[in-house]
């Protein structure tokens, strides 16, 4: 089955981008902008509550909203399981606020960033409004996401953005995606088939010849993604900055080996590494 018929409830919002209502056709609401910012500046934006701001939000007006985040326009998809756009829309400050702020100490004008495992975007979004001419490769595996974070980087004008619908991996190829758990390494649930890119020749593609930065989050398939990364690309193409989900030792012990040190861990969490010059 294509993944089009696997897209979860509400997806009469996610036509193609070119085909959506332009930016602020899903302005939120008197009542729903009053719990946005209940949500934003209390409790009630975090863990269970969320969730039930976000049901009522829905329950006003179904679908997504507009908005804007990091001064980026942001149409925000949180009703349903889409967890972490209920998290930008409701409570944007607490979301991986100690890896933003080291990636934000780091970004300077002409910023080199890729973003392996993109999701809704928020690393994205967060670069682009630090540094506007930021060059920016967002590889999200799932069209859904894919399909949303290339709405947002037209309703913006960004330039030199590149969204790759597909999953990182070591060749060129395919494989089942599980979109519950986000990840080509479960094995439960509905899923649709994917294009697989190897990371190397989608950064060349898109004209690194350098990468300031890189976040990578792809829910158990970074052991398949790094070490060939690694080893077909030069040096001079490793980030200098890498925030990985480093939840197993072999990835934190391989990025070691390769000469990076820790510059920030912490246990169930991100781990930040950083590439000392040679």
């Amino acid at each position: 089955m294509n993944a089009a018929a696997r897209i979860p409830a509400g997806q009469g919002y996610d036509a193609p981008a070119a085909q959506q209502p332009p930016f602020g056709a899903y302005t939120p609401t008197a009542l729903q902008s009053l719990l946005i910012r209940l949500a934003e500046n209390t409790a009630l934006g975090r863990g269970s509550a969320r969730w039930m701001i976000s049901q009522m939000i829905a329950g006003i007006r179904p679908g997504p909203v507009d908005v804007e985040r990091f001064g980026i326009k942001q149409r925000l998809h949180h009703y349903g399981p889409y967890f972490v756009e209920k998290k930008m829309l409701l409570h944007i400050h607490d979301y991986d606020h100690r890896e933003l702020e080291q990636l934000r100490g780091s970004v300077r004008p002409g910023f080199h960033f890729v973003d392996v495992g993109a999701n809704a975007g928020i690393y994205v979004y967060a670069v682009k409004s630090w540094a506007p001419d930021a060059k920016i490769l967002a590889v999200e595996a799932n069209p859904i996401y894919a399909n949303r974070l290339k709405f947002n980087v037209a309703a913006n004008s960004m330039r030199n953005v590149t969204v790759e619908n597909a999953a990182a991996g070591a060749a060129t190829g395919f494989g089942t995606y599980y979109p519950q758990a986000e990840s080509l390494v479960a094995s439960e649930g509905p899923s649709f088939e994917v294009p697989i890119k190897a990371l190397h020749d989608m950064v060349v593609a898109a004209g690194f010849q350098r990468i300031d930065a890189m976040k990578i989050d792809i829910e158990g398939f970074e052991d398949r993604v790094l070490p060939p990364f690694f080893d077909n690309a030069p040096r001079a193409l490793w980030p200098r900055l890498l925030i990985l989900e480093a939840w197993t030792g072999a990835i934190r012990d391989l990025c070691i080996v390769r000469g990076y040190r820790v510059r920030m861990e912490e246990h169930g969490m991100n781990t930040i590494f950083e590439l000392p010059d040679a």
